[in-house]
């Protein structure tokens, strides 16, 4: 709002809210949100890259105490073979051969060996057989003692130990001590078997302390697993051929009592051979069975197929004939028709009549050949072939009668058969009941013969293979005497140490730029607030050079706070020169008069911006008003050295008055405001510009209006008509006002100033400034209408290089030219020297 006491040139200069520099109003703050800022990680591993390399020698070491702790390793080798069937001197035709060539030529088989390989049944047997447990294990595992460990180890108070365990396998019963079992075990973390990838070899690892006892071992394994394998398979024989040798004798009885009984059946039922019961019978009994009935059946059986193939036979004659008959009712007396059916064209007077007919058809034509028609020769052939042909009718029409008689007789026929077919079925009827008995004893004692005959061929070829000391697994190459460990590997061991150094140093960084929620550079302050950043402002601890203000401002008390003047060629200076050109560039100039600093909370830096930016102002000739705005803690007083307020000045000199004595009325704002002298404004002495001989800003002034006495209601105060009246006034008497503000979060002092400035910066503390606490500032600017026009990133570190304060500012750009330095003169005027030269 604007004061309506105001003259009308101070309030058309007067702060409005509308203006350009506050016209972009957002209804809610939002931060702006993108992909994975690499070039933020990148930042936070230099600047963190200490943490790294801890990280990195830390692995180091750690693996130098892994290799001096660990013991070395020593690998025996051997390399086993399987093929596809179990090697055999006898070729047979066992179903069970046949499974374990097919299984064994699997996969499964494979994996099945390589897990049998470390049983612990199969280690065990290793123990035993090359004596491991004689020394209680000291040899397998070197200074250790299993035996001596576990009487250690046992319970106070606890019975005696258990004595040998039984462990039942295929091959028996064998008995393992408690020592053997736990050596077993020891030995099975040593074995690693392989299967090499698209072969059938395996590769037999163990790995021992002792490179000797690693080779015994490896050797002693694969030696073990074949041998316990060759015995396996004997015992399998024998107990198969014990099996195989009882059920002979039992089958031997059962085919005895049923060659018995069909006997036996045979005797008392001589008949029941007849219906076929022969087919059935075994060894003996189809010579004297079967003989008498034929080889395929018996006499009944034979008969009734004999008569059941006439009848049918009788029925297809009786059905060709009736339908032929038919065939001659319908031709009537055309001769060319019943010369077609087969029956009269096939009897014998009309094949006479026409081999007749057809000779004294063959007659005429070789007459005709020699005589005309009326000739008497031809005459007589003619009459000849006439009576032949009519003899041909007569015996056509002749066959009509004996083909019916052929049918009657057929049909006789057929009566017959079927009576004698009934009578034959009568009689293998009154049979079966007789043939059935035979055929199931029969089928018994052929039952029984298989079952006999197949155990004879099992137990000769169990009895030719059982004593066969092959298999399907066999060495193909011996381990060898290793005589470099195997593990640990130094370059392994230092590699991962080194790498799991770094990806800790990596997650270390990680979490620490997670968890740092301050702004560390220019681009990450816009990318998270979307305002534009006018100045970044490095440290100014980190300066170099000392400048003739500088020197003198040490005899004044000065802490490095006035770096425009005091260190003119510092990349600090030169951000606040470009500070004043980004704000020069807002909008016309009677919208940007007033501008305010502030912060989200203290110790920010925005007094220090704000008296820099003033003087940047003065040294471009501007009259320029500094206001301490920061009623609670006032600071431009211990800046430009002016005395403390009356009330805490104890020296017995007057206080200054300042901006609490003009908003009370107890001052007025021309003797409140303290000018600064020019020589501690100007950065190029009059000395120099006279030698130089060029142009300067002239006209520049710098007042400051200091805090004063404190006040014991500042927020009441400001909240008043007089504070507008207050900038309202300097607006008319000053060229710019510059207005240094209190923390927005820490005090409600700066809201109240807000409607009455233009122009609002917000000073950052890179690497401090929390983003939470700077979002909740400019909400709450927005929320009472204001939009800062932008940002000031102070203290922003350089010790990264172009890390942090990437292309923002080129510090020493220009130095050796003598660009705000004390050798400019000389320079100058041995620049003109050239020109004039020139």
């Amino acid at each position: 709002m604007v004061n309506p006491s105001l003259p009308a040139a101070t309030a058309a200069t007067a702060p409005n809210p509308g203006n350009r520099a506050l016209s972009h109003l957002p209804g809610e703050f939002t931060e702006l949100k993108g992909g994975f800022d690499f070039r933020r990680l990148w930042h936070s591993l230099v600047e963190r890259i200490w943490i790294v390399a801890l990280c990195v020698l830390a692995g180091f070491f750690l693996a130098l105490g892994y290799l001096a702790r660990t013991p070395k390793l020593y690998q025996g080798h051997t390399v086993l073979e399987v093929e596809f069937q179990e090697p055999t001197l006898v070729t047979t035709e066992d179903s069970t051969a046949r499974m374990r060539s097919t299984f064994l030529a699997s996969q499964e088989a494979l994996r099945t060996i390589e897990q049998n390989l470390t049983n612990q049944t199969l280690l065990a047997r290793v123990i035993r057989s090359e004596g491991l447990a004689e020394d209680g294990g000291g040899a397998l595992l070197g200074n250790q003692n299993i035996a001596s460990r576990s009487k250690s180890n046992a319970t106070p108070g606890a019975g005696p130990s258990p004595g040998p365990i039984e462990t039942r396998s295929a091959v028996g019963v064998g008995t393992f001590t408690p020592l053997e079992e736990a050596l077993g075990r020891a030995l099975a973390g040593m074995v690693n078997p392989v299967i090499r990838r698209g072969t059938r070899l395996i590769d037999l690892y163990v790995t021992n302390g002792d490179p000797a006892m690693a080779q015994r071992l490896a050797e002693a394994v694969g030696r073990e697993y074949i041998r316990n394998s060759i015995e396996r398979r004997a015992s399998l024989s024998e107990e198969s051929l014990r099996y195989l040798l009882e059920e002979e004798e039992r089958l031997k009885v059962n085919l005895q009592k049923s060659e018995a009984a069909v006997a036996e059946y045979k005797a008392k039922n001589p008949d029941a051979l007849q219906l076929g019961g022969g087919t059935a019978a075994t060894g003996s009994q189809q010579g004297s069975g079967a003989g008498a009935g034929g080889p395929r059946g018996g006499l009944v059986e034979d008969k009734l197929q004999e008569l059941s193939s006439k009848l049918t036979a009788a029925k297809a004659d009786q059905l060709r004939l009736e339908g032929e008959l038919k065939q001659i009712e319908q031709a009537g007396e055309n001769i060319n028709a019943l010369l077609a059916i087969p029956s009269i064209s096939t009897a014998g007077l009309v094949t006479d009549a026409q081999r007749t007919v057809t000779q004294v058809e063959a007659s005429i034509a070789t007459l005709a050949l020699r005589y005309k028609e009326k000739h008497p020769k031809m005459m007589a052939a003619r009459a000849a072939l006439a009576e032949a042909k009519e003899k041909l009718r007569q015996a056509a029409m002749a066959q009509p009668p004996i083909l019916r008689n052929a049918i009657e007789q057929t049909k006789a026929t057929e009566a017959s058969l079927q009576g004698a077919l009934q009578d034959q079925q009568g009689v293998a009827v009154a049979l079966n009941r007789t043939a059935i008995g035979y055929q199931e004893l029969a089928r018994q004692a052929e039952t029984d013969r298989a079952l006999y005959e197949s155990v004879l061929r099992q137990i000769k070829d169990t009895s030719l293979t059982k004593d066969v000391k092959t298999n399907a697994v066999s060495v193909i190459e011996h381990s060898p005497l290793s005589h470099s460990p195997v593990s640990p590997s130094p370059t392994k061991a230092i590699v991962l140490g080194l790498l799991g150094g770094l990806a800790v140093g990596f997650v270390f960084v990680l979490g620490a730029d997670a968890l740092d929620r301050s702004i560390k550079t220019v681009d990450h302050a816009e990318g998270a607030f979307g305002l534009p950043v006018f100045a970044a402002v490095p440290e100014t601890t980190e300066e170099g050079t000392v400048t003739r203000l500088k020197r003198q401002s040490r005899a004044w008390g000065s802490s490095n706070y006035r770096v425009v003047v005091e260190t003119p060629e510092s990349p600090a200076a030169e951000a606040f020169r470009n500070l004043r050109a980004a704000l020069s560039l807002l909008g016309p100039e009677v919208e940007r008069k007033v501008s305010l600093f502030t912060s989200a909370l203290p110790n920010e830096g925005k007094s220090f911006t704000s008296a820099n930016y003033s003087l940047a102002l003065a040294q471009q000739g501007y009259r320029v008003l500094l206001i301490d705005g920061d009623l609670r803690r006032p600071n431009m007083h211990r800046i430009f050295h002016f005395p403390e307020p009356a009330e805490k000045n104890n020296s017995g000199e007057d206080g200054a008055s300042g901006v609490i004595d003009c908003l009370v009325g107890e001052a007025d704002l021309s003797s409140a405001a303290r000018p600064i002298p020019a020589g501690e404004i100007d950065v190029v002495t009059g000395k120099v510009a006279a030698e130089g001989n060029f142009l300067t800003a002239t006209g520049g002034q710098l007042s400051v209006l200091a805090g004063g006495r404190r006040a014991p209601n500042p927020a009441e105060i400001l909240a008043g008509p007089f504070f507008g009246q207050l900038v309202g006034e300097s607006a008319r008497l000053f060229d710019r006002v510059v207005i240094d503000s209190a923390p927005i979060l820490a005090v409600s002092d700066t809201l109240l100033m807000m409607p009455y400035v233009q122009t609002v910066c917000i000073v950052l503390r890179a690497g401090k400034t929390p983003r939470q606490a700077v979002r909740r500032a400019i909400s709450l600017l927005t929320s009472a209408g204001i939009r800062p026009a932008g940002l000031v990133l102070n203290r922003l570190r350089r010790s990264g290089g172009a890390g942090h304060y990437y292309y923002y500012a080129w510090h020493g750009y220009g130095a050796d030219e003598g660009s705000y330095s004390r050798s400019y003169s000389s320079r100058s005027r041995s620049g003109h020297k050239d020109n004039g030269a020139s």
